[in-house]
């Protein structure tokens, strides 16, 4: 409920203080690599694309360098193969999160800036597609009730193009700053978690924005 109000306030906060704020959409995609030899983690394979849309605000701190707060809604799944001795898994799962980021723009010439910062993902609910033996399971959140609901870091890095004064277009590249971690999918239900492991998230978005 905190973090519920602590959001709310934020939103207000971009909606009412900014020089400037703006509405967001566009498509995401995020992929998983790792270390774990009974987990596959191919990046063309694992690409499953999901969609973003939120507010941005616009604070101009001198001429060449703007603070831009952003809250977001995000829906986006990874994918994994699961090759242990107990069978071979296709795992889907869907995340739906609300993304809190603090990022600075540093206009370049033409139009051009580079913008970075960092975030954090608080996740809603989440949804898993199991396929093994030619059969499909759906489960719900509570498959997996080792799951952290607590943020998670992400460093972000992207590429900015302005079109007049008020339209945006981003190419950006998040990195999970906590890695996670995987357990046996056979052993209680357990699948990918935020334990502190070797599985690392990342994620690329590519968005526009309409500031006003």
């Amino acid at each position: 409920m905190r973090k519920l109000i602590f959001y709310t306030l934020f939103l207000t906060f971009i909606s009412s203080s900014a020089q400037k704020f703006g509405i967001r959409g566009g498509v995401t995609t995020a992929t998983l690599t790792g270390n774990y030899d009974a987990y596959d983690f191919d990046f063309r394979k694992s690409f499953s694309p999901g969609y973003k849309a939120g507010l941005v605000g616009n604070f101009e701190l001198s001429n060449i360098i703007i603070f831009k707060p952003e809250i977001s809604y995000i829906s986006y799944s990874i994918r994994q193969k699961i090759n242990n001795e107990n069978g071979i898994y296709d795992l889907e799962q869907s995340h739906n999160v609300i993304a809190m980021d603090f990022n600075f723009d540093v206009k370049l010439p033409s139009r051009w800036s580079v913008v970075f910062g960092m975030g954090f993902h608080y996740l809603l609910f989440n949804n898993n597609v199991l396929n093994t033996n030619n059969s499909t399971y759906i489960f719900n959140d509570d498959i997996n009730d080792t799951v952290d609901k607590n943020s998670d870091p992400f460093a972000n890095i992207n590429i900015c193009y302005t079109i007049g004064n008020n339209i945006l277009l981003d190419l950006e590249y998040r990195h999970l700053l906590d890695n996670w971690g995987v357990a046996d999918i056979t052993n209680e239900n357990e699948l990918i978690n935020s334990d502190n492991r070797s599985v690392k998230l990342h994620m690329i978005n590519l968005s526009v924005a309409i500031l006003f």
